[in-house]
């Protein structure tokens, strides 16, 4: 029109879709973090918050910024998922005798927190590519950061790197055939193998099409061999394998070519690493080699058994849960606070209904054979193999795993 004047937005003037995006990035980098690098947020304590947690305070707004753009699955899923752990709750704590405690109040927030924020996380991860990657790296980062601790640990002590945050004071000093199993972070080796392993899928899913002799696949194998070599815990490296397996499914159901030059690096990365590992002392031979004799295999699976029929008794005498519980509070029934299955753990904590459910969407999204399986396929196997739904961290990771059930299938 004649005479009209034209308007431009003023420069250096802040929008609100900058700041939402600053912030998703955000908050998807600390979640994924926080998954497999649980440092202390306060040094020298010995049950305090760590990066997981701040994560989870961090990613709750993430809820209402993503609420009307997600799908209506995904907010519904959300929804009933926070309303059915707040009933629960409230029928735990109306119990007579029941008393709520800080450590049941920091359970319970990990829970609902990542029931809320789960869905609207995937949201993002499955419609834009960058926040997927982000999520991946950040994964990916925070096992290399947790893995470094190993070695600062041998170098100057496991004291110090307590005074820092860089490790638990209630870590546990376990030894298989007389050989020491290192862990830091994690109360336990088979925790934190589990952590340093997801960089096999987060490397993988990072890779895109060109996924076997990518650098961020050998990367992720190589952070694996280190984490075992220090663990001796086969939980974690099954389920590295598994998610390995999965994605060469995947490739063959989406008709990919498959690259022997690819195969070929993978192999000789795995044998160097081993190779590494054994002439810088941080495994031999011996250990790693009992860990998969017939004979300990067999010895564990009757333990394990035996743990699972304890557990299930303790689902069948109370079926909507008995809350947190540590070790110490069940006195001469410490043996029974481990279930070594996370589906078993949270029916047992949580109510049947919920470790149902969550197993029912756990096999759901691994069944999608599509770009993200093998993040599926290895938070199954770890939740079959152990109580991952303890912290902070993974039990995020159990329920983002749950909330891609309702996924589209996604390209590789």
């Amino acid at each position: 029109m004649p005479g009209a004047v034209a308007v431009t937005p003023a420069r250096g003037r802040l929008r609100w879709s900058q700041v939402r995006a600053a912030y998703e990035r955000t908050a998807l980098g600390l979640l994924g973090l926080g998954a497999t690098l649980p440092l202390y947020l306060t040094p020298g304590s010995t049950s305090g918050p760590r990066l997981g947690d701040l994560a989870l305070l961090a990613a709750l707004p993430l809820v209402l910024v993503e609420g009307r753009r997600m799908p209506r699955r995904f907010q519904a899923a959300g929804g009933v998922a926070v309303f059915w752990l707040v009933v629960t709750l409230l029928l735990q704590a109306s119990r007579v005798g029941e008393a709520l405690d800080a450590s049941d109040a920091v359970f319970w927030f990990r829970w609902i927190a990542s029931a809320a924020i789960a869905p609207a996380a995937a949201s993002l991860i499955l419609t834009e590519v960058r926040r997927r990657r982000l999520f991946f790296a950040a994964l990916m980062i925070g096992a290399a950061c947790h893995v470094a601790t190993y070695g600062l640990s041998l170098w100057i002590g496991r004291e110090a790197l307590q005074a820092v945050g860089l490790a638990s004071p209630r870590a546990a000093i376990t030894t298989v055939s007389a050989h020491v199993r290192l862990t830091t972070l994690a109360e336990h080796p088979n925790a934190a193998m589990i952590m340093i392993a997801l960089a096999v899928p987060a490397g993988i899913l990072l890779a895109g099409r060109r996924w076997i002799g990518a650098p961020t696949t050998l990367f992720g194998l190589a952070l694996a061999i280190l984490g075992f070599m220090g663990t001796l815990s086969r939980a974690g490296l099954l389920a590295a394998g598994l998610s390995w397996a999965a994605r060469a499914v995947v490739g063959w159901r989406w008709g990919e070519r498959v690259r022997p030059l690819g195969v070929a690096l993978v192999l000789c990365v795995a044998v160097a690493g081993g190779l590494a590992a054994r002439l810088s002392g941080i495994g031999e031979t011996a250990p790693i080699a009992e860990r998969f004799d017939p004979a300990q295999l067999a010895d564990n699976l009757a333990g394990r058994a035996a743990t699972w029929r304890r557990s299930v008794d303790l689902i069948l005498d109370r079926p909507l849960g008995a809350g947190w519980s540590t070790a110490d509070e069940m006195g001469a029934y410490r043996a029974q606070s481990v279930s070594h299955n996370g589906y078993l753990f949270t029916a047992r904590t949580l109510g049947v209904l919920a470790g149902v459910i969550l197993l029912g969407l756990h096999l759901v999204s691994a069944a999608r054979l599509d770009g993200l399986t093998p993040l599926s396929i290895y938070g199954l196997a770890a939740m079959l193999s152990e109580d991952v739904t303890q912290g902070a961290g993974l039990v995020f990771l159990s329920c983002l795993v749950a909330a891609l059930a309702w996924r589209r299938p996604l390209a590789p």
